[in-house]
Parts: structure tokens; sequence; C-alpha cells
């Protein structure tokens, strides 16, 4: 982990449970990790593993059925000590709404869904400026129109009056990505950023994120199932399977000495410039459980080629560290292990 200065947002055993008629989903289930100023943490894993609603629990916009049922969300403010734990603020209350936003900003996976369809870009950039800074309309709009530009949107005082279905996919992201940057968050939240794009667009978008961080000294969490964004963006890393956070540390140790079996399943999927040509990828066997029928022990053994008969499917292994930087929650590494 970083040492060279203290986490601005530490998470502990973060807890966020779903209770519909059906059951109870355990969407995130002991989730710890820390974000370190100026650096970006990944977090990674399949589609419903717990990602965006760990970032939502962060921001306190959990829908319903859903709520944090445990654990702490530490925010350290400039200046502060002890810092203001997140989870115990009212999600409805002023002091939440002036973090989130303010201190904590999110990039939607979807800008199209995340504009409203009857203001304009400008307006809405300017109403979330306006909510967390002391200014009037004119000066508002002046730094809507600066944040437009900075962030590579074209014509920015015409495109200012537009609305989000009158703008190309790439304009959307830049203009959501100005909207989350426009009172300057010290963290910003990313989840799937540039998912729906062509893959130079997609390229574009993460080289202003990286561009950005610099700039203006943000932390990143960056939230994606694509390994090569996390390689190229992340200094950390935390892998989460099932609600759980199954191995975490810096980039180049997940990526060249990976501990966990999942892990590594996840790093043969991906594609190779090096692999024989018409050569299928490598896939995970099975699915991801359905979350009413979570596997005993750890929830990985269904789909595990480590698999321990009478141990994975009985012991629910704890997160520990393994080697100098990494953690690992799995039953080769520890007491009793193979």
């Amino acid at each position: 982990m970083p040492s060279a200065a203290r986490p601005i947002l530490e998470v502990r055993d973060l807890r966020t449970y779903f209770f519909p008629e059906e059951g109870t989903v355990k969407a995130v289930d002991g989730a710890a990790f820390d974000v370190y100023p100026r650096k970006t943490l990944g977090i990674v894993g399949e589609s419903g593993c717990g990602k965006s609603v760990t970032a939502r629990s962060i921001l306190r916009i959990v829908e319903r059925p859903g709520r944090i049922v445990n654990g702490s969300i530490l925010l350290r403010r400039d200046g502060e000590e002890a810092g203001t734990d997140l989870s115990r603020l009212d999600p409805d209350g002023s002091q939440m709404r002036g973090i989130r936003g303010g201190d904590i900003a999110l990039i939607f996976q979807e800008p199209m869904t995340s504009f409203s369809p009857v203001h304009t870009v400008g307006s809405q950039i300017v109403e979330t400026i306006r909510l967390h800074q002391d200014v009037g309309k004119r000066e508002a709009r002046a730094r809507a129109l600066e944040m437009l530009r900075q962030v590579g949107v074209s014509s920015p005082e015409r495109r200012v009056d537009q609305y989000a279905f009158e703008l190309s996919g790439g304009l959307r992201q830049r203009a959501m990505i100005a909207l989350a940057l426009s009172c300057h968050p010290r963290i910003l939240i990313a989840d799937e950023p540039p998912t729906a794009l062509d893959v130079t667009t997609q390229a574009q978008i993460l080289d202003l994120l990286m561009a950005l961080q610099e700039r203006e000294g943000m932390a990143i969490i960056l939230i994606t199932h694509n390994l090569g964004v996390i390689a190229e963006m992340c200094d950390e890393v935390v892998v989460m399977y099932l609600g759980r956070v199954v191995e975490q540390g810096p980039v180049d140790a997940i990526f060249h000495n990976p501990k966990h079996p999942y892990t590594r399943a996840l790093l043969r999927s991906m594609p190779s410039i090096n692999a024989r040509v018409r050569s299928r990828l490598p896939v995970i066997e099975g699915s991801i459980p359905h979350p009413y029928n979570r596997p005993s022990g750890c929830a990985f053994h269904p789909r595990c080629p480590d698999f321990m008969p009478g141990r994975c499917d009985k012991e629910e292994p704890a997160i520990r560290p393994v080697g100098t930087a990494q953690e690992a929650a799995c039953l080769l590494y520890g007491e009793g292990a193979r």
C-alpha cells in the first residue's frame, strides 16, 4: 500500500445488503480498502460482483430496499485528523449533500440517463456549481464554460446551451466529466466511464481523466471490468467477487503475480497479442451464483480450478497478507494451506 500520505478515504468492513421479499442480497459483504491523494484505485470484477454498489454506498445513494448495515466510510477533509464517517450521516442531510459533488463526485456509466432531458447541459453544470459554491449565475456560467473547455468539448459556447440528446456519445461523456469536476472534488469515482464508446474515444476519455488528475491532484476510484484499463490507469487494484474483496495490492504485483484463483482466471481471459491466430480465449467456467443462492464456504469454489473438497466448500477464507504487498482471501495461503 502507498505510505507517503495518509488515505483520504478509508473503507472498513463495508456491508450493503438489499432486502427484497425473496430474501437478503449481500451486494457488498465486508469490503475494505484505502484511497490515497493523487492515486488511482481500480475496482475490478465480473458484472454483479458489487463494484457499483460499493461506489453508491460511498456516496450514500443506495436505492431501496438496500442499505448499509455495517462498516465505516471515513473521509478526511483538509486539516481533519479524525475524519467524517459517511456511513453515519443522513443520506438526505445537508452535510452529505455538501460532500456529494463537493468532496466526492461520480461519473455514471451512461451519461444519457444522468443528465436531465429537459434542461440544457450548461444549466445543470451551473446548478451544481451554485449548489456548492457561493457564486452568482453569471460567474457560474463562466465557470461552466471553462470546465467544458478544459475537458475538450468543442465550441463550448454553443454546447453549453444544448441538451444531452443533442450531443454525441463522446461529447456527453466529456460533459459528464465537466459536471463531476465543476466543484473540484478531492475524489472522483468513475463507474465504467467509457464503456459505450468506440475504442478511439475510450482512449481519449481515459487520457483526459489522467491529465485532469495530474492537474487537479484528485484521487480516482475507477470501477471497470476492463483489465486493460486497470493496467493503464491504476496504482492499486481491488478484485471483487460476489460482494467480497478476494485480492488487493499494487497493480504490477496483481498483474505479474496474482495470488487468488479468481484473479488468475480474469487475467487469463484477457486477449493477448502473443496468442496464436484463431485460438480461443480461456473462459472462467460456470457463472456467478444467484445472490439468493450464495455457495457455502468460499463463494468462488464452484468455479475454482484449485478447489479443495471439504475445505473450500465449508470454510470462508478471511483476507490476509500474501507476500510483501498483496492480500488475498484464499485457503491456499495461511494455516492449513496445502
